[in-house]
This record gives C-alpha cells, structure tokens and sequence, in this order.
C-alpha cells in the first residue's frame, strides 16, 4: 500500500489565541507558547490550526565597546537576577547588529542581544527587570557602569509571529498536513504544526461565508425602570431623600425617634406591609413579614457606614452608559467623601449635610442589611444568523421565558420557550454551540447583555455552564477568582467621543463586534439610539413619487430611490422633509411596503400621499413602536402579546445585520487588520495605538531597525512636570469675518499635508541630528544630540547629507493671578534634521510614501473591477491606508505612544504652518496690486487677498476688476475665480518640496464668514451651473434648538445665499417674528424634547426632570419613566425669578388648558443671537438702519476707536458684539417691545388654540 499523500487546505484567519502550554511531569516538566488560530474555507468549514516551536524575543541594547568577555558576564548576570527557575526557560541569547530608531547616527547599527524564551513568563520576568531611567523616557538596567536598553518588549509575540512569516491576520494561509488525531475544538479542521510550516497566501482574495450571530436580550423590571440584573436599595433611596428633600423643614425639627418612625415607615411601604405612599414597592426574594423587619431596624440605625461599606465593596455594582449624548447633565458628582462619614449611622451621616449624590449612595449602603432584592430577569434572548455577503438572515431564533405564539411575518423563524430563566440561559449557550458562529455582534451588547446575562447566570447558579461558549471543548469563558467566583472581561478603550467601559465574554475562535462601541468610535452622530442609526442608515433619498391604483383599484404610491437595502415587504419606514429643520412627514407617522420591485428601485405604500418634492424628501426605516414599558407590560401577560416583543427582539437583530452590510463593517476590518498586521479583535477591543504600533515594527523590522520600550509618562504636576509642556498646533489665519454676496471666495488646500510635510523635510526619528532649545531671551537652556570630548555634534556636517532646521515655539504651565492653569509660550527649540543622499528618507518618511502610494494604487484600481465586492473592498483598503497615513503623525505627537517623539510631531506642525503662511503669501504677491491675467471672461486685474485659512486650506478671494477699474461680480467673477484659483494652486506648487501639492478645492459664491470654523456659502467645485449650499459649525447643525431657529436662521441664509438680497432676507426675519408674536407658529416648532434619566444629582435643577414630577403628580398613571424623552415649550410665567423646571411645560396640558406661551423667550434664547451674529455682518445694509445717519456715524466712530486700542481676537469680539447691540435695537426691540405691551395689556389673549 502506497504512501499516503499529505493534503493541502487553505483558510482564511481572523481569529487568535495566544497561551503557555505546560506538558510533561513534574520532574521533566516544560512549558512553552503557544499560538491557536482560527480559520474559515470557501465552503464556510471552520478550522483550528495549534502553532508550536515560536519562541518569543526581545531586545537589549548594550554599548558598542562591549567585549565577549563584557557579553558572557552580562547574559550571566541576567540570568542571575531572574533566579535558576527562570532562567532555565530562556532559549537562546545572541549578538545581532541593528540600526536604531531614535535619532541619526547615518544608518549606523549598533550591538543588540536578542534573547528568546521559551514562554511568555520568563519573558515578562527579564522584561520586569528594566526600570525607567531618570534622565530619559526609557527602560534600562545598569551593568558595568552602562545603562543597556530595553528594545521591541512591547510589542506582542503574537505581531511579531505575522511579521516574520508575513502572515496576514485576516488573509488566507495554506496548511500541508493531516488533521490531529484528537480533537480538542468544535472546529471541523484541526492542525498541530510547527510555526514555520504556515505558508501564507497574502495575494489570494477570494471572500469567505463567516457565520455571523447577531443577538440581544430583553428583560423584566419590577419599576418600570431600566432592569437591574442584582438589585440593591439604591431606588429605595432616592425615594426616601426625595421624599425628605420635600419636608426638609420639619425633618430639621424632628427628633431621633420621630425620624427613626418615618423612615421605618416608608420602608414598611416598600415591603408593602403599609400602604404605600412615598416611594415604591420592592421585590425581596423571599417573603418578608412585618416581625421580620421590626427586628432589622434596630441594626439598621446603629450601624456605621464603614460596617456596609465593606461588605457593598465586594459587590461588583452594575451600570448602564446612557445611550443618549444630548443630556444637559449636571456636572460631575464630586469624589465622595468617605472619611467624614465611615464612622456615622444613618441619622448622622443625613445631619452632617452630604451632597444629595453621597445621601443616595450612602443610604444604599446602610439599606443593604435588609432582605436581598429579586434582580431584574432575562425575558427574552433574540439571536439571527447570516452568513458574510448575504442580505438575508438563514435563522431568526428566539429564546422566551414562559410561553410565545407564533410570531407574524417573520421568515425562518425557530421559537424556544422555557419555564425559567436558568433553562433561558442556557439554551442560548446551547444555540450557540449548536450554530458555532465565527462573528457574534450586537448593539450595545458590550454596555449591557453581557454584563446582565452573566450576573443572572450567577443568580441562578449556572455561571460554569452558561460560560462554555468557546470553540474549545469545555472551556469556560471567565476567569476563575481566589474565592471560586468568576468574572468575565473588563476594559477600557478612550475614542476621540471619550471613555468607554466593554464588559463581555471572550470567546476562542469567535471575533465579538459591539456595532454600538464601532459607531461611536468612527461616526460623529447626534444621538446613537438604535432606532436614529437605523433611520440614517437605512434610508435614502427619494427620487419621484408617483400616484396609482393597486389589483384592487385603491390608491397607493410608488416611492423611486437609489438604494432599498434593509428593507422589505412589511418594513415600516417615514419620510423625512428636510429643508433647515427636518420635518417628519404626517408627525411622523409610518407606512408599511405593501411590494418592492428592485429593477426600478421602487416600493408600494397604500394611499396618495403627498410629499412635499420640493423639499429634500428622504424615507427611512422606522422600528416598531414598542417602548420599554411595553416590553415589561407585554412579557408579563400571555402568548400573544409576549409573541410582539418576540418579534420586536428579531427585529433589533437583524437591523445589526442591515447596519453592518450597509456601513460594511467586517470588511473595513479586514482590510485594517491585513495593513496593519493585528488581528481583528485588537481593532475591536483596543484604541488606536497597537495598530501602528504594530505597523511601525512591521516596516522597522524590514529595514532592520528596533524601537525601544518607552516608560508611559507619569505627568504629576502640570507646573513642575515637563511632561506637560505642548507645542503649537495648527495655524488659524484670522478670519475676515463678512457676507461675501457677489465676490466668489475659492479655496485651495494642500493633499495629505502633515504626511507630506514628514515626506518633504524627512522628518524622523532616525533624522533627528540636535535639538538646541532657548528661553524667550534666547538663552540656550538645553541640548540634544550625540557630541565628542570637545562638544561638537558627532552627526553634523556629515558628507553626502544636508540638514534642515526647524523651528517651534515651547509651552509651558503656569497659575495665573487666580491659581488657574494656563498654558504660556516659554521659549522654542530648533530641530535640526538630516536629509539623506539620492533622495532617501528616514523610516516614518519612507512608511508614509509606501502608504501613500499604495493608496493612489489601490484606487486606480476601483474603476477597473466589475464585481461590485472587489470594488468594495479596494475602497475599504485604500481608505485604511489613508487612515493609517494619517494616524501615523498623531500617534508621533501622542504621549503614550510606543514611538513618541514630540520633535517630529511639533516640526510636523510647524512646517505645516509654514505652508499655509506660503500660500498666503504667493497668492497674495503673485495675484495681487492689479496683476492682468487672461481668462475666459477676457484679460481682468487681480487684487487678490486672504479671507481666511486653517490647517490646510486657504479661502481667498481675487476681488476681480475689468482693465478700466471696474469690479467684476456675479457669474462671470465665479467664472474667472475658479480658473484662476487652479491656476493658483499648481504656481504655488511648482515651488514647493515633493510631495507637496496645493490642489484647488472649491469656489463659494456667496459666502457668510461668521468667525473661526463658522460659515457657510453656496459651493462650486468646476462647474459653474451646478453648486449646493455647504455650512459648518452653525446653528443649522445643531439639535439643541426649537425647530423654529432653524426655520428662521435657515430661511435667511436661503435667501442671502440663493437671492443674494439683503432687504429680502430683512423682510423674512420680520414676517417669521411677526408671526411667532400674532401667535400663529405652530408649537411643534416650538418644541424641544430631552431624554428622562433614572437619576440625578440635582433633580431641582433638570427642567424637564422637575416637568416630569410635575406630570406625575397630576396624573399618576402617566408619569414618565426613565428612558422616555418629554417633550416641552417655553410657557409664561409672572415670577421672573422662576426655575426653569417651572418655565416649561408639555404641549398636550399647554392645549388643553390654553396656556400662553413664551415667545419673548424663544426670541431672545433661541432665535435673536445667531441672527444677531450673521446681520452684524452687513448692519450697514439693513434698510432700518441706512435710515439713521448719526447712529451709522456714531458706530463707525466706535469701530474706528476699536482698531486702534484693539487688535487680534480681541477686536473681533468687540466689533462683533457692539455691531450685534445694534442689530438687536433695529431688528429685534420693535417685537420684544409689542411682547411687553401685550403682556402688560392681558397675558390670557396670549395663545390661541391650533
């Protein structure tokens, strides 16, 4: 019989596990790394590949003099430090030779001893031997005089095993072997093999069916409130110091016992034993009598804090991260004061004046010597599947407490249901098991159904059980605690959007996308609900409607659009008419699809409707209307209705899938991980820094040069800490704040400028010759830089090479007159960097031309391809390499970076102002003092001047005249603008370093420059009949105003952008005030809404907080829950001196008790100053004011007395605000007066019902 043939599979990665492996027995016992990797076939067949014989390293620097005597001594010495046990797990210590990264030395390589281990703790124990060194930021151990350097220990073996075998962690590999005899997985393939015997297959791009679980969890709540998986007394608490806050008087006036009584009282009511009136019911878990809790008070009121403070302690206390981000908070609860208070009870600690934050936390504690709550349970687990580059789920499983009728309209559907929550529970381990998905994703899974699941697994005792959700056989997902207890995962990642908190459940071979956390981290959206996502997602604009009749001739519409993805025969989906403000169409009132017909990309919905098509009119998908409230409601009554939220959970499910293809999450993942050689779980679970870090010792490696380990910067004081000091960011050119009608403005700005700025001058860690910083009296304070016995710099003047300076100004921290921080100029460093023979650059040079060309590469390929797929993902792969161009200069100039260099980053900086302040300059010279220019309009003279510039744009304006003098504007000044300003840009190229290039951009005609970051104009990229209006960072962007700012501030800009007609835009600022005084604007636009929360600091203080009592003590039955948004209007009220929680009111009492609204308030908070702002602009053009000679002297007079005191930002803010006065007296008084007489004449007249 022949020998059997070794088969070859191919798979592609995208999981990993990184473990020490211990085998042998006691006497001969080794324990080596290992790494377990995931893979997936063609044919969706999963596969574990175990890697054995990787032996993980590091570096150690040690001085070049160093003899092999010097050497053995040193390896002996290691070896001696980490003790026999250790060492006998070192593999191997050689002498390499390697360039370094940290300053130029022309490419000279130094003595590097490489050491490899046979584990990853022996590693770490020689790692641990290196302490931060007091002169400088890095890791060192003395030996013979000589601080040897740690190098490379930072970055993970498992990066350094993709570097070296060049092994994409989400690309394809080929295997050459049998399958393990035993397996220790669920996988379908299972490999052993030595870490060289993976053949990476980095050209293959053939898609695979990744199994991708979407799931989330619904559950119960004994309040109405937001479920609580292990309950404490905190409601309880903030019931009863509410309740005492309302009877603050008479507490201070009772004594020890009265109080003892009262609160004894309102506890008996929480246990129901008393009729409850003050606060609400709680839930033991097992019945508590009277007699019980009698004999409980006496410990309740003698016991100190300290006493329950410990035992709260060892309770891990749960949370919830609000979803909503428009929350006017109150600030942040002060470090609770424990010292004042360990050694009080209950009552003193209520008489020493705790802020209202510490009362409920305090009171907590003391109540948790009562009978242990009954926590919240899991009702409901949703979980559909889908596989990769499907558009439709295969399975829509559910998993219900109690009973469930069939669900309707749901496709594959599979219902389980059980008697309790434990069974719960574990069927969805089971399902899991049983599915073995590769993807699981969710939203907000990693904030609240992870965390909830867990700890009612621990309620119910099955936390073993519930946690073998790995791809290994029996492994339980949480780490065991010292008292037996588990704990599933816990970190923190710090985005751009703050500090998140992921709490989830790790799990061997599968990668876990929490599409809550992605969208937070890479989109900049208004609220991340997930029925908002959804609607912005999932949605488009409509092309036409037309009217018709359906098979039984009754009306519908047929909606056209580009882009039907998510939806589907049944989907409810709105309209939205956007113009300033969005307006729902019909309130917001949904419609079903009754058909879709994808060749015309149209779908049914019944009846005509009438959008309005001059508008922008867009669909989006809009969820089922069931509320929390409705969910707890639901779940506790029968089949049926537990059948709807069923329904409701699938949905929420599968809209994850619809998002996730729509944005195309998993293959921009992909494609990152391939660029940057980390898995994706890294990019998941981990910030920005170890992608490059890993991509910067990918590339090092490839030109044999090694980083250092840096020590993490530990700032300590501001003032005394050098750590602090910054440097000068970006530069603002100061704006030329003004309302530019008919003179186009264009604007150039410079492609990739920071990367291009490392690119031109070769700034690099290892070009960095001297740095020679000065005191603001140009007194050298400090020097950097290798030099010999006489002093002068080693690497200066070296043949072959030319060197750059560059200059910046330092900062450092000072207490000002008040003892508050500010941030002073202290001085500048010159930086000297070497430019290198034949055009060559330095390593983060070099790294950012591969990028860049990469990038340009990759997207001359997209118009070749054919399959829509492989354009996909040549647009994720080049974004990726944008994205990482760009990162690179930041994680330089960030503090805790593995490659930290502040000088790179701040010369980076200041070259880039450099270059703003050129093509200032050059258009200003080359274009300006009546410079004739042939264009399409004929020969014009330039005067041409900046209007404003930022980072890397400059808007100008060339202010165009004929040759006889006489200005050209409109239409033929657009013309020759943009002609001249891409003839502007490629002169000002022509002189600058490769790769600089200053590109034209875009041409704006008008143009409202309000201040820095603040305008708007109509845009024209080439075409000079095409153009659409493009603002930033004004009102029209913001959510926190009444709709009727937008109409009012937007029905403006309309008309000074489109008309270009001041006294027009006059004319509708006073019919829209007009009629907000006659009282005929519809309160809807009125309105302002804000989401309630379960808790606050100061509740007398939240407005719609204070609404919301209000609200439930009129109607009980009505009263708003945590979670709800409360929609409200400002109303009169004659005490001025009023809260606002006193101020507002909901729209339905405003109706139906005839309530005058506020309209003095909505003009002077809401509307008058942003349109104070923009008509301060033109307050010579507004016709009222042309009418008064003497005021328009007098303002000049000011403005002139202004200019020469003022100068800089300071003169802009008084320009600005006594031009607004001016405004407000010629615009607005005449409204707010006839406000006041109708006040004064009778306050009932003021709102007539709509």
């Amino acid at each position: 019989m022949g020998k059997k043939e070794i088969p070859i599979h191919e798979f592609r990665l995208f999981d990993f596990q990184v473990f020490n492996k211990t085998i042998g027995d006691d006497e001969d016992k080794e324990t080596n790394f290992e790494i377990q990797m995931f893979g997936i076939n063609e044919q969706g067949k999963s596969c574990c590949i175990f890697v054995e014989e990787y032996t993980p390293f590091f570096y150690i620097k040690i001085g070049n003099h160093w003899t092999p005597q010097n050497i053995n001594a040193y390896k002996n010495f290691i070896k001696y430090k980490v003790g026999k046990f250790f060492a006998q797990q070192i593999e191997d210590i050689q002498l390499v030779f390697r360039k370094q990264l940290y300053g130029f030395d022309g490419g000279q390589k130094h003595k590097f001893l490489e050491i490899k281990f046979q584990n990853t703790m022996a590693y770490n124990r020689v790692k641990y031997l290196f302490k931060k060194n007091r002169c400088y930021d890095r890791k060192t151990l003395e030996f013979l005089k000589y601080d040897t350097e740690l190098y490379e220990a930072n970055i993970p073996p498992l990066l350094r095993y993709f570097h070296i075998q060049n092994i994409s962690p989400s690309g394809w590999v080929q295997v050459k072997s049998f399958e393990s005899i035993e397996k220790t997985t669920t996988c379908d393939y299972e490999f052993v093999l030595s870490f060289n015997k993976i053949l990476p297959l980095n050209e293959k791009e053939t898609p695979v069916p990744y199994k991708i679980c979407s799931f989330d969890i619904e559950a119960s709540s004994s309040h109405g409130d937001f479920p609580v998986p292990i309950k404490d007394y905190k409601k309880l608490a903030v019931d009863m110091i509410a309740y005492i806050d309302t009877i603050t008087s008479a507490w201070n006036q009772y004594g020890e016992n009265t109080k003892k009584q009262l609160m004894s009282d309102m506890i008996y009511e929480a246990f129901g034993i008393k009729p409850n009136k003050r606060v609400d019911i709680v839930y033991p878990k097992k019945k508590v009598t009277k007699e019980k809790l009698s004999a409980i008070f006496p410990k309740l009121f003698t016991t100190k804090l300290e006493e329950v403070y410990v035992k709260e302690e060892k309770k891990e206390r749960f949370s919830k991260r609000d979803e909503e981000e428009d929350e006017d908070e109150d600030e942040k609860a002060k470090r609770l004061n424990l010292e004042t208070f360990l050694e009080l009870n209950v009552l003193e600690m209520l008489e020493n004046n705790p802020t209202h934050d510490e009362q409920v936390v305090f009171l907590t504690m003391y109540l948790s010597v009562l009978p242990d709550l009954e926590g919240d349970k899991v009702t409901f687990i949703g979980s559909t599947f889908m596989n990769y580059g499907q558009k439709e789920t295969y399975k829509n499983n559910i998993i219900v407490l109690d009973s469930c009728s069939k669900m309707d309209n749901v496709e594959n559907a599979e219902i389980e249901t059980y008697e309790t929550e434990k069974d719960v529970l574990l069927a969805w381990q089971k399902l899991i098991q049983r599915e073995n998905p590769d993807i699981i994703t969710g939203y907000n899974i990693f904030g609240f159904d992870y965390s909830f699941m867990f700890k009612r697994a621990q309620e119910n005792n099955c936390v073993e059980q519930f946690l073998e959700l790995s791809r290994n056989e029996d492994e339980i997902c949480g780490e065991m605690e010292n008292d037996g207890t588990y704990k599933i995962d816990e970190t923190k990642i710090v985005i751009a959007s703050g500090e998140h908190d992921l709490c989830f459940i790790k799990m061997a071979g599968r990668i876990q996308v929490d599409l809550y956390n992605y969208l937070r981290r890479d989109y900049n959206l208004p609220s991340y609900k997930l029925d908002y996502v959804a609607g912005q997602f999932i949605g488009d604009n409509i092309i036409k409607i037309e009217h018709g009749e359906n098979d039984d001739e009754k009306p519908i519409t047929t909606i056209f659009t580009k882009n039907m993805m998510g939806v589907h025969e049944g989907t409810y989906i709105h309209f939205e008419e956007i113009s300033h403000s969005s307006d729902y169409y019909k309130q917001g009132a949904k419609f079903i699809i009754r058909s879709m017909n994808k060749e015309t990309r149209s779908f049914v919905i019944d009846n005509h409707e009438h959008l309005n098509m001059k508008k922008k009119v867009r669909w989006g998908l809009a969820k089922d209307d069931v509320t929390p409230q409705d969910i707890f409601r639901l779940a506790n009554q029968g089949p049926d209705e537990r059948a709807l939220v069923a329904k409701y959970c699938i949905q929420d499910c599968n809209l994850v899938h619809y998002l996730m293809n729509k944005i195309d999450v998993i293959t921009g993942f992909i494609e990152m991980a391939n660029i940057c050689s980390v898995p994706i779980d890294f990019l998941v679970m981990r910030g920005q820094g170890i992608k490059l870090t890993s991509f910067i010792a990918k590339k090092c490696r490839e030109k044999e040069t090694l980083i250092p380990v840096l020590e993490k910067p530990d700032y300590g004081d501001p003032v005394e800490n050098e750590q602090w000091n910054g440097y000068d960011g970006a530069i603002v050119l100061d704006p030329k704040c003004g309302l530019y009608l008919d003179n186009p403005v264009a604007c150039v700005d410079y492609a990739s400028l920071y990367p291009s700025s490392m690119i031109s001058e070769n700034l690099s860690h290892d070009s960095k010759v001297w740095v020679k910083e000065y005191d603001l009296n140009d007194r050298l304070i400090k020097q950097e830089g290798v030099r010999d016995a006489s002093g002068n710099y080693v690497y200066d003047s070296m043949t072959g090479y030319k060197y750059v300076d560059i200059k910046y100004d330092t900062y450092s921290w000072r207490k000002n007159e008040r003892g508050k921080l500010e941030k002073i100029v202290s001085g500048y460093r010159i930086c000297r960097w070497a430019q290198f023979p034949n055009n060559g650059k330095g390593i983060m040079p070099s790294i950012l031309e591969d990028l860049l060309a990469a990038r340009k590469s990759t997207r001359e390929l997209i118009p070749q391809q054919s399959d829509d797929f492989m354009k996909n993902v040549l647009d994720k792969r080049q974004l990726s390499y944008k994205i990482t161009a760009n990162s690179l200069y930041g994680q330089c100039g960030a503090k805790t970076s593995t490659f930290f260099e502040k000088d790179v980053a701040a010369s980076t900086t200041a070259t880039g102002r450099l270059l703003l302040t050129y093509a200032k300059a050059v258009i200003e010279k080359a274009y300006g003092g009546g410079r004739i220019c042939d264009t399409k309009i004929g020969k014009v003279k330039t005067f041409a001047e900046y209007i404003y510039g930022d980072t890397d744009s400059v808007f100008f304006t060339f202010n165009l005249e004929t040759l006889d003098g006489v200005k050209i504007r409109g239409k033929d000044a657009l013309i020759a603008t943009i002609e001249l300003a891409i003839e502007a840009g490629e002169l000002s190229t022509k002189f600058l370093k490769k790769p600089h290039d200053l590109e034209y951009e875009k041409t704006f005609m008008p143009f409202c420059l309000l201040s820095k970051k603040r305008y708007v104009g109509m845009l024209y990229e080439t075409d000079v009949n095409k153009c659409s209006q493009k603002s930033m960072g004004i009102v029209l962007k913001r959510r926190d105003n009444a709709a009727i700012v937008k109409d009012v501030y937007g029905g403006i800009i309309d008309i000074l952008m489109k008309e270009q007609n001041v006294v027009q835009s006059v004319e509708f600022l006073k019919k829209m005030l007009q009629d907000l005084v006659d009282g005929k604007v519809a309160m809807d636009k009125l309105l302002i809404s804000k989401s309630l929360r379960s808790h606050y600091k100061n509740p007398k203080q939240i407005a719609h907080k204070v609404l919301a009592d209000r609200i439930g003590a009129r109607d009980p039955g009505n009263k708003p829950s945590a979670g709800d948004r409360i929609p409200f209007a400002y109303i009169v009220h004659n005490d001025k001196r009023a809260l606002q929680g006193e101020k507002i009111e909901h729209p339905n009492y405003i109706s139906s008790n005839n309530v005058a609204l506020d309209y003095e308030f909505y003009i002077t908070n809401q509307i008058m100053k942003p349109i104070q702002q923009l008509f301060a602009l033109i307050l010579e053009q507004i016709p009222d004011y042309k009418r008064k000679p003497l005021t328009m002297k007098k303002m000049k007079d000011v403005m002139a007395s202004y200019d020469k005191e003022y100068s800089g930002e300071t003169l802009m803010k008084k320009r600005e605000a006594y031009r607004s006065s001016e405004v407000k007296k010629v615009l607005f008084d005449p409204f707010l007066q006839k406000l006041l007489r109708q006040k004064n004449n009778t306050i009932t007249n003021f709102f007539q019902p709509r």
